[in-house]
């Protein structure tokens, strides 16, 4: 399968409309072809507007700017100073995880969308929710090779998994115990030395999140296109041999790559009707260039294990298949938000090998001539195989109940 078969897809038409970023127009009309897409193969999509706050690299620099007066303003008021670094800190790991918005809240909001496709078919058996994200996020010198492999070898030095942004909140967390030396009235130079790396750190970040802030948008294929397109793919390979024990959903959520928002808007609105025990959740993310594979742990401000069961299903597909691996670690996407608010969760992507983000991840090379059908197609295998899996996991459950 060639890059000429890929356009040919019901995807054209996103690569035709440019970069989609969150709250832009390019986003919304990215969602009506994406639920024509979806109505052509035989589901009933709809539309469901939401509210987000898409300039988060600047909300990130915010929290930097005050964790880093904060840790200024500690040598001569170490009160003020403790105060703006916790507030700092909390407010970050609370928006990380997507459980509440605190300084995010001073930004305005733009209207977003999710494509919301609900299963045929009887309504009362165990619900799946095969999700995705569309848009397309920002560039940056941050995605720069340079960074990526500075980043590399800071994970590898960091006693816990991170990513780039826990190594901010970290950054921030660990400059509260220097500040509560100094508010309790130690103020000695080894003190300053103790705050020094963490302030450092704090300071290559904003200036890194101001750059975000002002750069153009990736035009997002591989982060953006392929799991919408592996989704698609999925319902294909389904259509001869349904879930016989669970009704199917698909959920393609708009502000993606704004820290999940539209995943946390569709699980704050809905969150009546999805029952935590019977309600599961397969994300797909960067499905386009790379070895099809079940991601371990993400890692929003603190690592987020994936659902023990689903793993445990997806080791069972690798093992048998040698063109599929597991992946310790990735970023923070639609299966660790839903994972934050207690639903069973699994992450599927594709990487050419264990590293932690996908090719081209955020930058002007993301483009659709450089997608692998076969690795979306080895995706959209990979979850297929798992939702027959998790099928009949669901059937004998039932059974034994």
């Amino acid at each position: 399968m060639s890059a000429t078969e890929t356009r040919s897809s019901p995807l054209d038409a996103l690569a035709e409309i440019g970069p989609r970023r969150a709250g832009s127009d390019a986003e919304r009309r990215a969602a009506g072809i994406l639920a024509e897409a979806l109505a052509a193969s035989g589901a009933r999509p709809r539309i469901e507007p939401t509210y987000v706050h898409p300039q988060w690299s600047s909300v990130y620099l915010l929290h930097c700017l005050l964790a880093l007066g904060g840790s200024l303003l500690s040598a001569q008021v170490p009160a003020a100073g403790f105060a703006l670094v916790l507030l700092a800190a909390t407010s970050l790991y609370l928006d990380l995880s997507g459980r509440f918005y605190l300084l995010r809240r001073l930004f305005f909001r733009r209207a977003s969308q999710n494509v919301i496709a609900p299963a045929l078919g009887e309504s009362d058996r165990p619900r799946v929710i095969l999700c995705a994200h569309y848009d397309s996020g920002r560039t940056g010198a941050a995605y720069n090779d340079w960074a990526l492999r500075g980043f590399e070898r800071v994970r590898r030095l960091w006693p816990a998994p991170v990513s780039p942004m826990a190594v901010v909140f970290w950054s921030m967390a660990l400059l509260l115990p220097a500040l509560g030396l100094r508010l309790a009235g130690i103020d000695a130079n080894w003190v300053s030395i103790l705050q020094l790396p963490q302030t450092l750190m704090l300071l290559l970040a904003a200036f890194m999140l101001g750059e975000i802030s002002l750069s153009p948008t990736s035009p997002g294929a591989n982060d953006g296109l392929s799991a919408p397109l592996a989704a698609l793919r999925v319902l294909e390979r389904l259509r001869p041999e349904p879930l016989a024990n669970a009704q199917l959903h698909v959920l393609l959520t708009g502000a993606g790559e704004t820290t999940q928002q539209g995943m946390r808007e569709f699980l704050r609105s809905h969150r009546k009707e999805l029952d935590k025990e019977s309600t599961w959740f397969i994300d797909l993310d960067s499905a386009g260039r790379g070895t099809p594979r079940m991601v371990r742990r993400e890692v929003p401000a603190l690592a987020q294990p994936m659902d023990i069961d689903l793993l445990e299903l997806g080791e069972l597909l690798a093992d048998a298949d040698d063109a599929r691996a597991l992946l310790d670690l990735g970023p923070a996407g639609g299966a660790s938000t839903a994972a934050a608010y207690g639903y069973r969760s699994a992450a599927l992507t594709a990487r050419p090998a264990d590293e932690f983000v996908p090719i081209g991840h955020h930058t002007p090379a993301d483009r659709i001539e450089q997608l692998d059908p076969d690795a979306i197609d080895g995706v959209a295998a990979f979850a297929t195989d798992l939702l027959h899996l998790l099928d009949r996991d669901l059937g004998r459950r039932q059974r034994s109940a």
